[in-house]
């Protein structure tokens, strides 16, 4: 059991190998393109704060962009962690994975639709569900946060609704 655990690289790897829902395996896909793209906004985030690490300028608040998006990467990977854990117990099941896989989708989209409300720009919006979109906006930035918090409690609840049956 030892040789499985090969950081973040060799979880996925390991989980996706291993599972046997569809599911969860685009899960994997999709939450390391994303987890990518999030890393990479981090090093340009900690490369604007070394250039200007005074706090001075527009850039002033790049670090704590960091440390918020280090936050987010933990429910974005916590799915693929939960499942590949539960793998090497052999305690993992295609249902088991394919709900963590969902759960894990939901948080995306609740980050994402959570990101739209906490902006406080109007959008200009040219797609067929644009009252969806107007909507979404006219609302107040704390039903954003209280909605990724919400997706987050999701994740912590289905693991252990799911760790039960397995």
């Amino acid at each position: 059991m030892a040789d499985k655990k090969l950081g973040l690289v060799g979880t996925y790897k390991y989980a996706a190998g291993k599972s046997r829902s569809l599911v969860f395996k685009s899960y994997v896909l999709i939450s390391s393109m994303i987890g990518i793209f999030i890393v990479f906004l981090i090093v340009l985030a900690g490369i604007t704060w070394t250039a200007n690490p005074t706090g001075t300028g527009p850039f002033r608040e790049q670090i704590i962009l960091g440390a918020i998006l280090l936050v987010v990467i933990i429910p974005l990977f916590a799915p693929v962690f939960v499942v590949s854990r539960r793998q090497q117990k052999n305690r993992s099941t295609a249902q088991t994975d394919c709900f963590m896989a969902l759960v894990g989708y939901g948080y995306i989209v609740s980050f994402f639709i959570g990101l739209g409300i906490l902006d406080p720009n109007n959008h200009k919006l040219y797609w067929p569900l644009e009252g969806v979109g107007r909507w979404v906006d006219s609302l107040p930035g704390s039903y954003g946060v209280v909605l990724i918090i919400l997706s987050i409690c999701m994740i912590a609840m289905v693991e252990k609704k799911t760790r039960k049956s397995s």
